[in-house]
């Protein structure tokens, strides 16, 4: 996300629709030789016969049929989930990743009288009411305008991110707070719903993420080879912040891979033993 100021440059800054990354990434990726494997769930991982990484199960979840991906590293950036793949992945590890789910609602909205020209600005709104309700409004490209605000750690996070319902009296909840911010003040009700979202973001207990490769020593008696050459890494727990900051942390989390020098120094980033957030 692009924020906007005093000295941006016209047609330069502005807040885009997250959802445009998203649909970006996995093609641009295929284009390049990726294969991906989706839908699907990593079950297991394989050792060579010196015990090291040598593949990482996966299953179809439309057919379940199995396939083994040989790799000497594994990256997980499950977001919300990365705790329970790196649970499946090494049941016997000692520790457990402190990742948990803090899940939000969202609208996004438009006006049919909403406007936008080459000079139209992008604007953020972060409002209150009595209640303790904080409704966090931003204008888009486009002339979208994205509402959230209610967040709840006790919704439970899902198997799949499609299978959780939709709570209706908390979009409604986002609807009368549009309504009231970003109708016009001639009373027409003339905001039409875009979208309706439920996002689980993954969250740890002291607000910072965790970009790190784990140590031999918390994998449960698997090893991974020295160096550049093999490890388990996990990026995860960005909060509300994931995309946004999902480009720079795959290029840190592609050098620290890679065996190559930082472009960021996230040392304060690593996970130890003192992160375990128990079973």
């Amino acid at each position: 996300m692009l924020r906007p100021g005093r000295d941006r440059q016209p047609g330069v800054t502005r807040y885009r629709d997250p959802l445009e990354l998203c649909r970006f990434l996995p093609q641009d990726c295929v284009s390049r030789g990726v294969q991906l494997h989706r839908p699907s769930r990593a079950v297991a991982v394989r050792a060579d016969v010196r015990g090291e990484l040598s593949s990482v199960r996966v299953v179809d979840i439309e057919t379940s049929t199995e396939t083994d991906v040989p790799c000497t590293r594994i990256i997980i950036t499950a977001g919300a989930w990365s705790r329970l793949v790196f649970r499946e992945l090494f049941p016997n590890a000692a520790v457990d990743l402190p990742i948990s789910s803090l899940a939000g609602h969202s609208l996004v909205v438009q006006s049919p009288r909403t406007t936008e020209t080459e000079n139209s600005e992008c604007h953020a709104l972060f409002a209150t009411d009595r209640s303790g309700f904080s409704p966090e409004i931003f204008s888009r490209l486009g002339g979208h305008v994205y509402i959230a605000g209610l967040n709840s750690a006790s919704i439970p996070l899902p198997k799949l991110p499609g299978d959780q319902q939709i709570s209706r009296a908390s979009i409604s909840q986002l609807a009368d707070a549009a309504k009231a911010l970003v109708a016009s003040n001639s009373g027409e009700e003339d905001l039409e719903v875009v979208r309706e979202g439920l996002c689980f973001r993954p969250v740890t207990p002291w607000g910072s993420p965790i970009v790190s490769r784990i140590a031999d020593e918390y994998l449960g008696g698997l090893c991974t080879r020295p160096g550049a050459d093999g490890g388990v890494f996990v990026a995860a727990g960005h909060g509300p912040w994931g995309i946004s900051l999902s480009l720079g942390t795959a290029m840190v989390l592609a050098e620290m891979a890679q065996g190559r020098m930082l472009s960021a120094d996230v040392g304060s980033l690593a996970f130890h033993e003192d992160h375990d957030g128990g079973a």
